[in-house]
């Protein structure tokens, strides 16, 4: 896959766990309404596992990141010397 197919999909990945999130946090209400029917509570499961996926899923990226940036800088951050002021070229 190219790069820009490859950052295509990680972006439609990411938007599709932001809606399932969303609809997750909606899927609280009967809860707070009091609303006792079994269907919620299967819900509710099924909210839970899938949240659990999507963690997971986004350490993983996170890691992927951290990992990605050490290996670009395995020294570390360079700083340039501050040159010294009194040994200009006149």
């Amino acid at each position: 896959m190219t790069p820009e197919q490859d950052s295509s999909k990680e972006k439609k990945s990411k938007l599709i766990e932001d809606i399932f999130t969303l609809l997750c946090i909606i899927s609280l209400w009967p809860v707070v309404l009091g609303w006792t029917e079994a269907i919620y509570q299967y819900l509710l499961y099924i909210a839970l596992a899938g949240l659990v996926y999507v963690f997971i899923r986004r350490i993983r990226r996170f890691h992927a990141a951290r990992d990605a940036m050490s290996e670009s800088t395995d020294e570390g951050p360079q700083i340039e010397a501050v040159p010294d002021p009194g040994n200009r070229d006149k």
